[in-house]
């Protein structure tokens, strides 16, 4: 067939072979576009006739009819030969057919690109489905079909055609307005409205532009006009969604404000976690714009900053992240690998930095590879000197993430074929002859670093004509290196710039003798370190070399428990401190919590580790800080299971990196087992409200297979624990394998409350396998025990109540949930709760009643969020979903969805079978009812928030959760024991 086009979304207009073909005859025009608004179908002769003759047609209207689809073929098909059947135009029984292509008819041609623009939304490709909704758009030239606007037979074809224009408007002004367009938009919509002022969308989608352009009196005024007019023409109020958005207006609420995208990519949350900084940076804004500058270089994706240790490369590299990040639609993300000793570790902290979890068995590597492959981001990795022979994780990051940018900073390069190197000289120096003039003095980047830090010890502090040389001289006795500078300034405390410099010159000669292994400029930072430390007092250094023990900030009680029994007349804890931090070596604040802590800066946190090393007595200090936060672990992991749990979650969280060193070493080859497995028996609980277990499952399971002779008391607590993380990472048949050999353990200590625990647990597990014969009878094992705890009798009720659920019988279930939702209010356990919660939503949801499960639902993400535990909150967020999409409440359904499945995503987590089917089945309910462009838009928002964001989007929007109060309906105990029992943690 010929080239053709035909245009009927307007005057009517035909191309054919390239050349534009006159249809003069209104009845040929009524005819073609008659065929074309029904374009690929049959249109039957006699409904031709009733439109062409106006419902009247003539007595035998057949062959005028054929008269008309002859020279329309001959319209169409120049050259077609005589004789020759017509494609374009072809005759069927019964009636006749235009066959054309998409992109031969713009009405065929407004659907494709509408069809594009839907799916485009719903992958979350927002821009490009903007550009398709408006080449849609452009298609109309209005009237559309205008030889067809008076017939009535045609008027329900007609009708449709402009619904879909103006509802492509709609969705293409709230694709734009979730771009951030909204200036963009004002005008057309203010047309729009004027054109159809009954159209809600369109008034809505009106005052949200005119807010975000920030003319909110024009957005209240237009909240009023759309009142009015619809009182006053329709005898109506507007909608609930109008009505919502003039109250939102007239609070200003947060929730109006435009959104934060790149349209280029799908929106998302961004990456943030780089380090704050301590102080300042001071004399390096030309390296700085440099490092940055290398990146806008074609092809530029690696950089590594080298320099001698104490240059700055990392605080350089802090203020480069902060200015590139900003540039980076995705953010920033840092990785310390300073702490790390193999290789091997180098992937897991590049996940850990990113926010990720490796579920056991999977290569974190690709797991950080798949965050970052569709992701636009800077990545730093930090002290790369002593782990060089990782350079392929670098290489394979680059490789699966093409839009991906790393900095490093390390001692030397890494020797890669991408890599720009940029090489970090100490601070530009003052000449020492001939001297500058003060005012060109004080802004030489070394000097000016000295004035700075020597004005934090000595206020009035400056350059003058009496110490410019002096100065002058000390710095070129540092070599400018900042890290130098900064511990010598400390000294101008107590000395004089003079004597500084003089005990600089008498003591650092004859110590680069003792470091001849290091580098020039490198020895001189060591020396300058050592210095310091050797005009500590003898108390002063050894508690400085203790600190090197600690993992991160630790506070003065831990610090206490590290120095021991201390003799009488010793120094305090306090006044070292304090005499510490006169030679800057540590810093003092205080945290959120109200407790005192120490920080230091990494090099030095390095040098008094390797200080340490040296000592003779490194393993007893080594063994009283992995011994406080045993203690530590054992005051604060049975409150974790009752009222005192948030308070006890907090504060075992700000010690996870010390309590993580104290296991590694407890489990190491100088450590003690007995110390390890009662870590483990403590901490496993925390570690599965943190949600993320793969390490210290690891750890807890090797183990307790290492130590099979061990304390049945020690080891019990510790096998159930392993079980319990190993049930948590999905490896159900191992953990059941742990938890029967942690009953025996049980056993053997004759400790009823864990054999109780432990038969639960078991009896959960039978229950998620679906054999709940085995449930039933382990579950009433368990309430068998001896003085069986409050918190198995909840357990129990959870297990029945899902027994009963499963086999139909959901009044039961209904009942069994509501008494275990009672019971545990009375433990204040927000963890327990949550669970039981969702149970007893399921149980309200299947009973009809919608709003008790969104309340009970809500009572359960408001408890995981004041716990400061994510691990159950994506769960609650899909349960949730599931409400609201009973509900028919789409959007805010998809919204909680999408944050839900971009947590699990970026964490390489997966869900169970029957839990995938169920959150599949709601998305696919979702998604059906909700429409692409809707969907799209929904889905986009919600994956831009973590599940923390959306759970308090949750909270604003809802009810207000009850905690701990009472439950709805009767609840009754299971037995009068129930009022006494044991609510703290399972086994004490």
């Amino acid at each position: 067939m010929g080239a053709l086009w035909i245009r009927a979304l307007g005057p009517l207009q035909v191309i054919a072979d390239g050349v534009q073909v006159p249809v003069s005859s209104r009845n040929l025009r009524i005819v073609l576009e008659c065929l074309a608004l029904r374009a690929n179908s049959v249109v039957a002769a006699d409904f031709l006739a009733e439109v062409l003759w106006d419902g009247h047609p003539p007595a035998h209207p057949g062959p005028q009819l054929q008269v008309y689809v002859a020279n329309l073929r001959n319209l169409l098909e120049p050259n077609r030969r005589k004789g020759v059947a017509s494609h374009r135009l072809a005759s069927r029984p019964g009636g006749y057919l235009l066959a054309v292509e998409d992109d031969e008819l713009d009405l065929l041609q407004f659907r494709a690109h509408l069809a594009a623009g839907e799916r485009a939304v719903e992958a979350g490709e927002l821009a490009t489905g903007a550009v398709r909704l408006r080449q849609a758009l452009e298609l109309f030239v209005c009237p559309a079909f205008p030889d067809l606007a008076d017939m009535e037979l045609l008027g329900p074809d007609l009708e449709e055609a402009e619904e879909a224009r103006l509802d492509t408007y709609q969705d293409l002004f709230d694709v734009e307005l979730a771009l951030g367009r909204h200036s963009n938009v004002v005008w057309e919509l203010q047309r729009l409205v004027s054109q159809y002022p009954f159209r809600e969308r369109l008034w809505a989608s009106l005052v949200l532009a005119l807010y975000r352009s920030d003319r909110q009196a024009d957005a209240l005024a237009a909240c009023r006009t759309a009142r009015k007019t619809f009182a006053a023409e329709l005898g109506i109020d507007p909608g609930e969604r109008l009505r919502e958005l003039e109250a939102l207006v007239l609070r200003q609420d947060a929730s109006l404000g435009a959104p934060a995208v790149n349209e280029k990519r799908r929106v998302r949350q961004r990456l943030d976690n780089l380090p704050a900084a301590l102080t300042p940076m001071v004399g390096r804004d030309a390296e700085l714009g440099e490092v940055c500058s290398l990146y806008r270089s074609e092809g530029c994706r690696l950089v590594t900053v080298t320099g001698a240790g104490g240059a700055g490369k990392t605080r350089l590299a802090m203020a480069a992240a902060a200015r590139l990040g900003e540039r980076m639609p995705d953010g920033a993300g840092w990785v310390n690998l300073s702490p790390l000793t193999r290789v091997e570790q180098v992937p897991g902290a590049i996940t850990a930095a990113l926010g990720l979890e490796a579920p056991a068995g999977e290569d974190p590597l690709k797991i950080a590879s798949r965050f970052l492959q569709a992701r636009r981001l800077l990545l730093v990795l930090d002290n790369f000197e002593h782990l060089e022979d990782a350079w392929p994780v670098v290489l394979d990051l680059l490789t699966a993430a093409p839009e991906l940018r790393i900095l490093t900073t390390s001692r030397r390069r890494l020797g890669l074929r991408p890599e720009h190197e940029f090489e970090l000289a100490p601070l530009e120096l003052p000449p020492l002859d001939p001297p500058l003039p003060l005012r060109r003095l004080q802004e030489v980047p070394a000097m000016k670093l000295l004035l700075n830090r020597g004005r934090a010890v000595r206020p009035r502090f400056a350059v003058d004509a009496g110490n410019a040389a002096v100065l002058t001289r000390l710095c070129h006795r540092l070599d400018g290196l900042p890290l130098a500078i900064e511990l010598a300034a400390a000294q101008l405390r107590q000395l004089s710039e003079h004597d500084l410099v003089a005990d600089l010159e008498a003591s650092l000669a004859a110590l680069p003798a003792g470091f001849r292994d290091l580098p020039d400029r490198q020895r001189t930072l060591t020396a300058t370190m050592e210095w310091s430390y050797q005009l500590l007092a003898a108390p002063e250094r050894l508690l400085f070399v203790q600190l090197g023990v600690f993992a991160n900030d630790p506070a003065t009680a831990a610090i206490d428990a590290v120095r021991g029994p201390l003799p009488p007349g010793a120094p305090s804890t306090e006044d070292l401190l304090c005499a510490l931090a006169d030679h800057s070596l540590l810093r003092r604040y205080t945290d959120q919590a109200g407790s005192r802590r120490v920080a230091l800066l990494q090099s030095i946190r390095e040098f008094a580790r390797d200080r340490l090393g040296m000592l003779p007595t490194e393993s007893e200090v080594r063994r009283q800080h992995a011994e406080h936060y045993l203690a530590l672990a054992e005051s604060l992991g049975p409150e974790l299971w009752g009222g005192g749990q948030v308070d006890a979650f907090r504060a075992l969280h700000a010690e996870a990196l010390d309590i993580r060193a104290a296991l590694l070493w407890a489990t190491g080859p100088a450590g003690s087992t007995d110390l390890a497995l009662r870590l483990v028996g403590e901490l496993w609980h925390y570690w599965e409200l943190t949600g993320s277990v793969t390490e210290q499952q690891r750890i807890a399971v090797e183990l307790v297979e290492a130590t099979p002779d061990a304390a049945p008391q020690l080891r019990a607590p510790a096998l159930s624990g392993a079980a319990t993380l190993t049930w948590a990472l999905g490896r159900y048949d191992q953990a059941a394998h742990l938890h029967r050999r942690a009953l025996e353990a049980f056993e053997k200590s004759g400790n009823s409350q864990g054999i109780a625990w432990t038969i639960l647990c078991l009896a959960v597990q039978a229950a998620q396998s679906g054999d709940f014969p085995t449930a039933e009878r382990l579950t009433a094992e368990a309430l068998s025990c001896p003085g069986v705890s409050l918190r198995v009798r909840i357990g129990a009720l959870v297990v029945l109540s899902r027994q009963a659920y499963c086999a139909g019988d959901h009044l039961r279930a209904l009942e069994l949930c509501r008494a275990s939702a009672e019971l545990t209010r009375r433990l204040a356990d927000r963890w327990l709760l949550g669970i039981v919660l969702t149970n007893l939503a399921e149980s309200t949801e299947q009973a009809g009643d919608y709003g008790g499960a969104e309340l009970l639902l809500i009572e359960a993400i408001s408890a995981s969020l004041q716990l400061g535990a994510e691990g159950n909150l994506a769960a609650f967020l899909d349960s949730l979903a599931g409400v609201y999409t009973s509900q028919n409440r789409y959007d805010p359904a998809l919204r909680l969805l999408a944050a839900a499945d971009s947590y699990r995503t970026d964490r390489g987590m997966s869900l169970d079978q029957a839990e995938r089917r169920r959150v599949d089945a709601i998305i696919d309910k979702a998604r059906a009812a909700a429409g692409p462009i809707r969907f799209g838009l929904a889905w986009a928002g919600g994956r831009r928030l973590t599940v923390r964001q959306a759970a308090n989007e949750v909270l604003r929007g809802g009810r207000q959760p009850r905690l701990f109060g009472t439950v709805g309906g009767s609840a009754r105990s299971s037995s009068p024991a129930v009022e006494s029992a044991a609510d703290s943690a399972p086994w004490t």
